[in-house]
């Protein structure tokens, strides 16, 4: 878990070989620049030479399901006519697949109807025909007066044509008419079916297009570089004859940025950051656990003085969602379905680090669903391996309750002391141990209480609550000197206000008590499943067994996604509000190279 250690590095040369430099270190992409002075053009960060329909073209032409053979090279390619094919086909086949659902509409309307031309006001001398569907049982509440036709009926309604110059006041019809258009329903089949023709060229253009996607793509990244290019020079520092460039860089490479300022005779200036600064934060985790860095940075970057909370996380939303899950039949099911999509996810490096995070937590909820014994919700028979594996029962809740209680009680407590070990020296350290203190010492009471725990160890329990609160009380006063009894009454109603908390720890370790709710519910509901799956084979020999299959079918693929939503909703929730509230203290930003993009989409 490490956050890199950065430098701040200031560069200087010559004005005039300024866009040379600038050009050059953009190339070397290893400096997250530091504007020395405000940009001469606020909008010049996000200009672009390209509109917005670009990127959207991009887009449209990316989410073909199959794409052509990439062009990397053409000399005629024309990027504004090329993105207004594309932006012409997205709107075409937008208006295409609307026509087609109002279409469909129209004929499911129709089709109680007959196949008949719907005639028009002015071919009956003004009389129109007004269309209902009306229930079989309030036929009889149809008005006498009324000129209509029943034309046709099935087991729930029958279909009436009215005969009237206008519509037939509320009262006369027991229910509102149907809208049914002016055209027949062969036309409308027709219209169908030419409307799909429309939509499948317009699909073979999109799939024509799809060959440019690299082009724009290099074309884009090209513009995007020279708007931070543009950006760059204007938030460097130019005075008289020489100009001024800052950013901070990490520590293992700053021998490039030295060979690079010897290269193009700069000055270097390399400096540690001082109290004041806010250095960007850049994490670095081996690759297998760097899915974990983007969880971190998908809620919060964490400071630059804080610590890396990626593979706490990456491992920790692995137990919770294999908890949540508890059933080694789905953990097996997912895992085929991550094997057989592995090479698609190895197209990327987001990609990447998906799969490993995915492999983890899968694996974690095989084996822990061979611990739970739950199979589909069967469990295994008593004389089989399997049963000899089986450690947990899902039924027994006072174990269950233990154990989510003290996983939670644990998870804060690594929470706690991570931020100690960091933050080692000042009051929040102590604030941290004195938590960690107070949160081990209840669990050891309750632990005693419960009978897991020798009633010797009930002392031990107190002192460690006690200390813990004293810790708190005293340090969490921060660092403010005590100079006379207002200063130090002004320090003691701040710690005792910090004890206020206590509840807060308490909320929080309950909170873990979703990790045995939920695994009981997946369970549950996989036993629900199979055992009317079996009542219904049993009741109805022959077509039971067809219904029985599709029940347990359907059953069991609503279970197993109520338990992947739950099971990532509720470990990323785990982690991000109950163990970020007391682990990391304050929110940084991410590092971001300025650096060539169109080299990254070669």
């Amino acid at each position: 878990m490490s956050i890199v250690k950065l430098q701040r590095v200031t560069l200087c040369g010559m004005v005039n070989e300024k866009a040379v430099v600038l050009d050059q270190l953009q190339h070397l992409g290893c400096l997250h620049l530091n504007p020395l002075r405000l940009a001469s053009n606020p909008d010049d960060e996000a200009a672009s030479e390209c509109p917005e329909s670009a990127y959207r073209a991009l887009r449209h032409l990316g989410d073909t399901p199959h794409k052509r053979l990439q062009t990397r090279s053409d000399p005629d390619f024309n990027m504004d006519a090329v993105v207004e094919k594309a932006e012409e086909n997205r709107l075409a086949l937008i208006a295409a697949q609307r026509r087609q659902e109002e279409l469909e509409t129209h004929i499911r309307l129709q089709i109680p109807w007959g196949d008949f031309t719907p005639p028009r006001p002015d071919e009956l001398g003004g009389y129109k025909l007004w269309y209902y569907q009306v229930p079989n049982y309030q036929l009889t509440r149809i008005a006498d007066d009324l000129i209509y036709q029943v034309v046709q009926r099935d087991d729930r309604f029958a279909y009436v044509v009215v005969v009237s110059q206008n519509e037939p006041a509320p009262g006369l019809m027991p229910v509102p008419y149907s809208l049914v258009g002016y055209r027949s329903l062969s036309s409308l089949h027709h219209l169908l079916e030419r409307n799909s023709q429309h939509i499948e060229e317009l699909n073979f253009e999109r799939l024509s297009l799809t060959r440019w996607i690299f082009l724009i793509s290099q074309h884009l990244a090209r513009v995007e570089d020279q708007a931070a290019l543009r950006h760059a020079a204007s938030t460097s520092w130019d005075e008289g004859s020489l100009f001024a460039v800052q950013g901070w860089i990490a520590g293992y490479r700053l021998a490039e940025i030295r060979l690079f300022a010897e290269r193009y005779h700069l000055a270097l200036l390399i400096e540690e950051p001082e109290t004041g600064d806010r250095p960007p934060t850049l994490l670095s985790n081996p690759v297998v656990l760097s899915g974990g860095e983007d969880m971190a940075r998908f809620f919060q970057t964490p400071d630059y003085r804080d610590w890396d909370p990626s593979r706490v996380l990456f491992f920790s939303f692995a137990l919770f969602f294999a908890m949540i899950m508890a059933d080694a039949g789905y953990a097996l099911v997912l895992g085929l379905a991550l094997f057989a999509g592995w090479r698609r996810f190895g197209r990327s490096q987001s990609g990447r680090r998906l799969r490993n995070l995915s492999a983890v937590t899968l694996g974690m909820a095989l084996g822990y669903g061979v611990l739970a014994g739950s199979y589909f919700g069967v469990s295994p028979a008593e004389d089989s391996a399997l049963a000899v594996l089986s450690r947990l029962d899902m039924r027994d809740f006072d174990m269950m309750i233990t154990l989510s209680v003290m996983i939670g009680v644990l998870h804060l407590i690594l929470a706690n002391g991570m931020k100690a070990a960091y933050h080692w020296g000042h009051h929040s350290a102590w604030v941290a141990v004195g938590w960690n203190s107070f949160l081990l010492g209840a669990a050891m009471l309750w632990l005693v209480k419960t009978g897991v725990l020798p009633v010797m160890l009930i002392n031990v329990s107190w002192i460690c609550i006690a200390a813990g609160m004293l810790l708190v009380i005293f340090y969490a006063g921060g660092d403010r000197s005590v100079h006379n009894v207002k200063d130090a009454m002004s320090r003691l109603l701040s710690g005792i206000y910090a004890l206020t908390h206590a509840t807060k720890a308490f909320g929080d370790v309950l909170s873990y008590l979703r990790l045995f709710a939920l695994g009981l519910a997946s369970s549950s509901l996989a036993l629900t499943f199979n055992q009317l799956s079996n009542d219904v084979m049993q009741a109805m020999p022959g077509v039971g067994i067809l219904l029985g299959l599709l029940i347990l079918l359907l059953g069991h693929v609503l279970n197993l996604a109520l338990a992947v939503m739950s099971g990532v909703v509720h470990g990323l929730r785990l982690n991000f509000i109950e163990f970020y509230n007391w682990g990391l203290s304050d929110e940084g930003y991410p590092f971001r190279a300025f650096e060539k993009k169109e080299l990254l989409h070669e």
